[in-house]
């Protein structure tokens, strides 16, 4: 059995995997059951707890899931993707229309968190609980044309704020590509796929709490949010790592900033035209990730925003001003904004 060391000194795939069976071994064996009884009050587990364990061992891989519950709230809020345009300012779904999409061809993307800002309301929430973490899976739609299966994607972010303290603005950020290695880019055979993106804070310390705990203590790291990695596993062992993250995060009153199951991207024509049902241009530039609840809230301050390094200011702000203007704009609202970088791969040249 994988030793908690040895999780912590190494970030592939395998050994990271191994490591997270080895924490959640539990969660494999009670995959195909309810969450058992609050051991500590022998009380039964909460209808939002029920719920959470569903969605993350069944549920996120069924786009038209039934809403997940989630405590005060009622239900979870779901993730609403926002693409930001220069000239057109900020749109969603079919209004980021198809101009310029490529025919066919593979795709390489790069997805980058560039920042994490929290309304007010989480703030006080993510201060006085046991952390949060966000996750976020890229899957391909094709498989490479070397292999017989499907690839995934999964970076992890823990949260642990210290002394109850979040980072300054600019330490709000996420790089998946960094917890992957050396491989940064994600492959997309003919440029089709999915990504989801769950951020969640937790009122108790689970053992998924627990495991970026030890991962802070061991490593002597001073930032609040760190990362782990799964690079290019099949997506029998993405199955896996959603039966564990179930097991890891059941009973401990997870609330959700917001949710997504399995959402298809498409960064060619051929991708978006195979593909039946909802999806989402993938397009180089910047995207906003917003709670679909405080969609309607930020649909009407819009027009006098842009994204300038990273973050949602008033149009002309200086960027002497960014961080501390960034203080004063949507604080009602939470949004992360997101980098993607869609590449093309060249096709080869012919032999000669």
């Amino acid at each position: 059995m994988p030793t908690r060391r040895g999780l912590l000194t190494t970030f592939s795939a395998a050994s990271a995997l191994a490591a997270l069976g080895s924490w959640g071994t539990p969660a494999l064996s009670e995959s195909q059951s309810a969450p058992s009884s609050n051991q500590a009050g022998g009380n039964p587990p909460s209808d939002a707890d029920q719920t959470t364990y569903e969605f993350w061992s069944r549920d996120i891989r069924n786009p038209n899931l039934p809403k997940t519950r989630s405590l005060d709230v009622g239900t979870a809020p779901r993730a609403t993707f926002v693409y930001y345009d220069k000239h057109n300012g900020f749109v969603t779904g079919s209004d980021i229309g198809d101009v310029g999409l490529p025919d066919h061809g593979d795709v390489n993307v790069i997805v980058n968190v560039d920042h994490i800002h929290l309304s007010l309301t989480d703030q006080s929430k993510f201060v006085k609980l046991e952390g949060g973490s966000l996750r976020i899976d890229l899957q391909q739609a094709d498989p490479l044309p070397s292999l017989a299966e499907r690839l995934a994607w999964t970076a992890i972010a823990g949260f642990l704020p210290d002394d109850k303290k979040l980072p300054p603005q600019k330490d709000m950020n996420f790089s998946p590509g960094a917890t992957w290695g050396k491989l940064q880019s994600v492959p997309l055979p003919e440029g089709g796929g999915w990504w989801t993106w769950n951020f969640f804070l937790q009122h108790r310390k689970s053992r998924w709490m627990q495991l970026f705990d030890v991962m802070r203590r061991d490593k002597n790291l001073l930032l609040p949010i760190f990362g782990l990695g799964l690079p290019a596993i099949a997506l029998t062992a993405l199955q896996t790592v959603d039966n564990i993250v179930a097991g890891l995060t059941k009973e401990a009153n997870t609330e959700w900033l917001f949710q997504s199951p399995d959402v298809f991207v498409y960064a060619t024509k051929n991708a978006r035209d195979k593909f039946e049902g909802s999806k989402l241009r993938l397009k180089q530039g910047m995207y906003v990730v917003v709670p679909n609840n405080q969609v309607a809230s930020f649909a009407k301050q819009s027009s006098g925003l842009e994204v300038k390094d990273g973050l949602l200011v008033p149009k002309n702000t200086r960027s002497l001003d960014v961080f501390e203007a960034a203080k004063q704009t949507l604080p009602e609202i939470t949004y992360l904004t997101v980098g993607v970088t869609a590449r093309m791969t060249p096709a080869p040249k012919p032999a000669q």
